[in-house]
């Protein structure tokens, strides 16, 4: 089976500046490599977890893969064909066909428009629904469908008269109301309530499920990425450093910082045994990153390789994939 999405050796690299230059690392620029050579390929209905620390690039990542912002290097093929060239084709049938979920659901929305407004005129845009009054009983459905009952009621309301996760769920009807055929959600859940943080989950993956999406499921919650996600790829500053079929990561991580990431975790099972993995410091900028690999000032298994080349991604198991030279 072809591949929905593809991922070639993506880069992205924004300069920093400064008036004092002394203050970059001793130079007047710096380079910040916020994504570096990232590679993975996604398929129809399969749902990707990204998980890593604040700063590691994921939702620089998500922004990439619905061309809000363009990379430095490095390709994204959608459906065989280059991104580049299906937005000079028809940019609109992309814009419908790849929707982005966000993490706050009150900075989405134009507060001025009411949720009737908002839902419609994505449905307009697109040419969906033949009237008005077609396009409103579109989204009625939708909202009855995902818990918003007598929807009737919440039509001629406006975002700041609605919860965080009815607006959330908003925001998930405004995306598959188009029926998209890729789903970017960042951190989509991480402001919610976790007893309102359940069910927007369920209701990603029953959407998921009914229309085939394929959808990258952004997050540094470990557990909830298990939950959802068919593939995990951990990223540490700009960069894929494991990734493979979720039970395969999360059971037998390979790379020492997802060693440590999972160590950290809580377990759902309070009679779970495990050993929590110290390191010290916070991950470092990734301003001008030197040749070595880049968890090396902070990994419990570091040696003098590992501060002279970034080693390699190689197979470590059935489409399980690491990159670090003592793998065990």
């Amino acid at each position: 089976m072809s591949s929905l999405i593809r991922v070639n050796n993506l880069v992205k690299w924004y300069s920093q500046r400064s008036v004092n230059k002394k203050y970059i690392l001793g130079h007047g620029e710096g380079i910040i490599k916020a994504i570096d050579e990232v590679s993975f390929s996604l398929d129809k209905g399969e749902i990707l977890g990204i998980i890593g620390e604040s700063g590691c690039g994921k939702s620089t990542l998500g922004r990439l893969l619905v061309a809000l912002e363009k990379p430095t290097d490095g390709s994204i093929e959608f459906e065989g064909q280059s991104i580049d060239n299906i937005l000079k084709q028809n940019p609109l049938q992309f814009r419908r066909d790849c929707q982005m979920i966000f993490q706050n659901p009150f900075d989405t929305f134009d507060p001025r428009n009411s949720i009737q407004k908002i839902l419609t005129t994505a449905l307009k845009i697109h040419n969906i629904g033949a009237s008005k009054e077609e396009r409103i009983n579109i989204c009625i459905k939708f909202m009855e469908d995902l818990g918003i009952k007598p929807a009737e009621d919440y039509l001629y309301r406006y975002p700041h008269e609605l919860s965080g996760g009815q607006l959330q769920r908003i925001s998930i009807i405004r995306s598959m109301l188009l029926n998209p055929k890729l789903i970017i959600a960042d951190e989509a859940v991480s402001m919610l309530d976790v007893s309102v943080r359940a069910d927007i989950i369920n209701v990603l993956l029953k959407l998921v499920k009914e229309q085939e999406t394929a959808m990258v499921f952004i997050s540094h919650d470990i557990l909830t990425t298990h939950y959802i996600s068919d593939v995990i790829a951990v990223m540490y500053l700009g960069r894929i450093v494991e990734i493979g079929k979720t039970d395969d990561v999360i059971h037998n991580p390979r790379h020492p910082y997802t060693k440590v990431l999972i160590s950290n975790c809580a377990s759902i099972d309070p009679l779970e045994k495990r050993s929590v993995i110290k390191i010290s410091g916070e991950a470092p900028t990734p301003i001008n990153t030197g040749p070595g690999c880049f968890f090396y000032p902070r990994c419990y298994r570091a040696c003098e390789k590992c501060k002279e080349s970034y080693p390699i991604m190689i197979e470590v198991g059935d489409e399980h994939y690491a990159s670090c030279f003592y793998l065990e």
